[in-house]
């Protein structure tokens, strides 16, 4: 997928709910550090365990995140699906670690990607930005946390409930 303009740009990012908020000028500062990267369904974006490092925003087409593939292939149980405007990679951006998940196209995906060096080099340079930017992924993290957390204690609840019996 080629964007063309500066408008395009500027409405896709938009829509990212991590640059809520932010101005035109500064969403196509963004977007002019990072690039567009075509991938066919099945194709794998990301790979569990690989070192890590981007950030990915998913511009249009589907994807999923998937935990316990073997051997690179995304074949776990599924986390998670992702559509237009879904970020991810994130958290190895600011920790260094490998990649928690894998990701892999459910269909035809354009997938804008920011090194992360590039991003932070970007937050540094924009600290208001910068605020925003880190209330939203906190909230995002924190999000998903929770939801990790209810999720293991429903299994909790069942295995407990099991081993009664």
């Amino acid at each position: 997928m080629v964007i063309r303009n500066e408008s395009t740009r500027s409405n896709f990012l938009r829509e990212v709910n991590l640059f809520e908020g932010l101005d035109n000028k500064v969403i196509n500062q963004v977007f002019r550090r990072g690039l567009v990267q075509n991938f066919k369904k099945g194709d794998l974006i990301i790979r569990e365990g690989l070192r890590g490092g981007n950030l990915h925003i998913l511009i249009n087409g589907k994807a999923e995140v998937v935990k316990g593939g073997q051997q690179g292939k995304a074949k776990g149980r599924q986390l998670a699906k992702l559509q237009r405007g879904s970020v991810f990679g994130e958290m190895s951006v600011f920790d260094g670690a490998p990649y928690s998940a894998s990701v892999r196209a459910l269909e035809d995906c354009d997938v804008h990607i920011i090194r992360g060096s590039d991003f932070e080099d970007f937050l540094r340079a924009n600290p208001q930005a910068a605020y925003g930017i880190f209330r939203t992924l906190i909230a995002s993290i924190s999000n998903r946390l929770r939801r990790t957390n209810l999720a293991l204690s429903v299994m909790g609840n069942r295995h407990g409930r099991d081993s009664k019996k």
